[in-house]
């Protein structure tokens, strides 16, 4: 099994530089993971109102699902490095800090072989209008992924926002194929 997860603040196109890899590769056994999904269910307050509750909590299923293996590869559309990210945030908003917290993040590391990181751009995908509040918390939390980033000394690859470079440099990645420029 290789896991590999994608990190990178809303509007990046985590989750379709993963839509698109995997329709390109049917053949392989490729499971993904929406952590995304896992906020709306989170019971505690999370993105502009995060706790450290609501990290704690997304520690636990992301380690739960991290427990089991479920396919030759396996895609996050967030990693623990989001988690640490908005952990740090959530941290500078309510002035509680909790090391055992960071700590528990960081121990969800070992369970990726690749940690990608999409930086965040002044151009937003065609179908995204988001508010200026919600541009703003976006730019925030990039910082916050730099800072984990750098902080904790975090061995990751950053991939290119032009999203065909994106794809070459994926498919080197997770399956060793060239980066040959098609066409």
């Amino acid at each position: 099994m290789f896991r590999a997860g994608l990190s990178g603040t809303n509007w990046t196109g985590k989750t379709e530089t993963i839509r698109t890899f995997v329709a390109e590769h049917s053949e392989l056994a490729v499971s993904t993971v929406s952590l995304s999904s896992l906020v709306d269910r989170c019971p505690y307050p999370m993105m502009e109102e995060q706790t450290i509750e609501a990290s704690r909590w997304m520690i636990e299923q992301v380690g739960a699902i991290c427990a089991k293996n479920s396919a030759d590869i396996e895609l996050f559309d967030r990693t623990p490095v989001d988690i640490l990210a908005f952990t740090l945030y959530a941290e500078k908003q309510t002035g509680d800090s909790n090391p055992t917290v960071l700590e528990h993040a960081l121990e969800l590391l070992k369970f990726f072989d690749t940690l990608f990181y999409i930086p965040l751009s002044n151009e937003w995908p065609i179908n995204v209008r988001p508010s200026e509040k919600r541009v703003k918390f976006a730019r925030l939390i990039d910082s916050y992924l730099l800072n984990a980033i750098d902080h904790f000394g975090l061995d990751v690859i950053t991939l290119p926002w032009d999203f065909t470079e994106r794809q070459r440099l994926l498919r080197r990645y997770l399956l060793g194929l060239p980066t040959v420029k098609q066409g």
